[in-house]
């Protein structure tokens, strides 16, 4: 009942469900929510949308693309405005080691740090933030998000593909 419902939902081709794409790389990118909303419901309805033959997969995973960075750059900068003060917080302070280990990683090896946040569920909302906070410059997280959003959009076309074709 719940299938068919679904189904026939996502074969109708109304141009809002397409709206649900950007909003959910949003939110599964963004700081707090992000540690929330798994990934899983992004793949789903873009295979859903991809399957139902209604939208080309650069329909799909554009939108998913600017959602995702929207999602990265709101942390960047929630962790500018937050600043260093933010380490001072009860439960920070209770990981302090590793809050210090991360920044200091994210600032010595931005790149890979950045592009591994983005691909890594539990790290993807968090990554930005520590970025904002650590002061990495603008314009440097802004190049090295746009290469890892990149590289994710692309393996979720791949993804989407492989299992609209199952």
């Amino acid at each position: 009942m719940l299938e068919d419902l679904t189904a026939s939902w996502f074969a109708g081709g109304s141009p809002y469900l397409l709206l649900m794409v950007p909003a959910l790389a949003f939110v599964e990118s963004c700081v707090g929510i992000g540690l929330l909303v798994s990934g899983i419901f992004l793949l789903s309805t873009s295979t859903l949308l991809y399957a139902s033959g209604n939208y080309a997969l650069w329909q799909i995973i554009l939108p998913a693309f600017a959602g995702a960075l929207a999602g990265d750059h709101a942390g960047y900068f929630a962790g500018r405005w937050l600043g260093p003060g933010i380490w001072e917080s009860r439960f920070l302070q209770r990981h302090q080691h590793r809050t210090k280990q991360a920044e200091t990683f994210l600032l010595k090896s931005a790149p890979w740090a950045i592009c591994l946040g983005r691909l890594t569920p539990a790290t993807r909302s968090i990554t930005p933030l520590v970025a904002g906070v650590s002061g990495m410059p603008a314009i440097r997280f802004h190049g090295f998000d746009l290469l890892a959003c990149t590289i994710w959009a692309t393996g979720l076309a791949v993804m989407v593909t492989s299992l609209a074709t199952l």
